[in-house]
């Protein structure tokens, strides 16, 4: 009889050793580490914050300036589309009158406003403002989007410049921001699943929507004032932005090929695009209070918008005439301050700025970027992420304008 020790020995002597299957401990190690290892790299990490695809809204807000009567209450309404409508009512009278009614049409890009002074009605059309989307004179949640955009990129990468704090309203999950932008202190509250701003202070005013979240208006809506019979109407042309047809034919009218992005986030189209005066960019894109400078601006600013739902991106850019002119006046090309909130800095590694220093921060317009090279700058801001705007510029790609023949 041999015992099961010394038939061991004798097998390991001959090389007949058969593996075994690993023991029951050893799989729950080896599953421990997988999932220690997920939980670092996937669980720790903060959750994506893309803005929702939201189609309409609508409900009713309340405005007040602190410490007055000042103030408004009103109804707010706006779909993906562009169009939007709203209607106010004041809290005390204010001197020149108020925006009681109004409304805007995406297609003919005309916003029309019914205003009141005394007994005197006024319907005032102004036609051709740039962006084409939601210009109502009333207030509405999307006044607020760019913080909106702010907070959850702050969330996305768990960023500590800006204080962040789930809570609930009600049956609705939200959070709750507090960011100093250029100086002034912002607080805000945004609904998580639509990224919604639904109340906003700073220190000057507080704005508090009430959104009917089951209700929200038709996608095709359209909006309209109601004027007296024989009301005076007042027409307004912005002849400050020419409307392109292309980024290729905008370019064509600015003398450079203009950049666009083939890597917007999913959803995100080119609504838009005009050309204006560049209007001493890129100075006016860091600053709020733009100095003059002794030569004459000669350059063409090429401005693109994009869309989804209710979210919007702006690009603005400029070419050689207005970079030349940068370098001749300050001999450098133009940066943001690095004390802007959150300021950072990142190569681009594709696209036509290939190599150059992006800069991001965040403002009241959303997370912003700025990236020039010795011929042409472009600014971006908006609804996207920190992290959505640094691949958004890493796409950016000349439109030849000869395409635009």
């Amino acid at each position: 009889m041999t015992l099961p020790s010394e038939r061991t020995s004798r097998e390991i002597r001959a090389g007949r050793v058969t593996r075994r299957p690993p023991s029951f401990a050893v799989m729950l190690v080896a599953l421990a580490i997988v999932f220690a290892l997920a939980w670092m790299f996937f669980l720790r990490s903060g959750p994506a914050a893309t803005a929702p695809v939201v189609r309409g809204i609508q409900g009713t807000y309340t405005w007040r300036a602190p410490g007055t009567s000042v103030g408004q209450t009103g109804t707010f309404s706006a779909v993906a589309g562009g169009n939007a409508g709203g209607e106010a009512k004041s809290t005390a009278v204010v001197l020149g009158g108020g925006p009681p009614a109004a409304a805007y049409d995406a297609a003919a890009r005309t916003e029309t406003m019914r205003v009141s002074h005394g007994p005197v009605v006024t319907e005032v059309r102004t036609v051709g403002a740039w962006p084409p989307v939601w210009r109502v004179a009333t207030r509405s949640p999307l006044d607020y989007q760019g913080l909106a955009a702010v907070a959850r990129s702050a969330v996305e990468d768990g960023d500590e410049t800006v204080g962040i704090k789930p809570l609930k309203d009600g049956d609705r999950t939200v959070w709750r921001a507090a960011m100093t932008v250029d100086g002034k202190q912002i607080d805000v509250v945004v609904d998580q699943e639509t990224g919604i701003v639904t109340w906003c202070s700073d220190g000057k005013s507080t704005f508090t929507a009430e959104v009917d979240w089951d209700s929200p208006p038709p996608a095709g809506a359209s909006y309209s004032v109601e004027v007296p019979a024989g009301t005076k109407v007042k027409t307004t042309d912005d002849d400050t932005h020419s409307y392109a047809p292309s980024a290729a034919a905008a370019g064509a009218a600015a003398g450079y090929d203009a950049l666009v992005s083939d890597l917007a986030p999913d959803g995100y189209r080119l609504k838009a695009v005009a050309t204006t005066r560049d209007d001493l960019r890129p100075l006016s894109w860091f600053s709020d209070t733009v100095i003059s400078v002794p030569v004459a601006s000669t350059g063409t600013a090429v401005l693109e918008l994009y869309t989804r739902g209710l979210s919007q991106v702006t690009v603005e850019q400029v070419g050689p005439a207005t970079m030349g002119l940068w370098a001749k006046v300050s001999g450098e090309e133009g940066e943001p301050a690095p004390d802007k909130l959150s300021y950072q800095e990142s190569t681009l590694q594709y696209g036509a700025l290939k190599g150059a220093t992006a800069s991001t921060w965040y403002q009241e317009s959303g997370p912003s970027l700025y990236v020039s090279d010795a011929r042409r700058a472009v600014f971006i801001t908006g609804a996207l992420t920190r992290q959505e705007l640094i691949a958004f510029a890493e796409g950016l790609k000349p439109v030849p304008a000869s395409a635009s023949r």
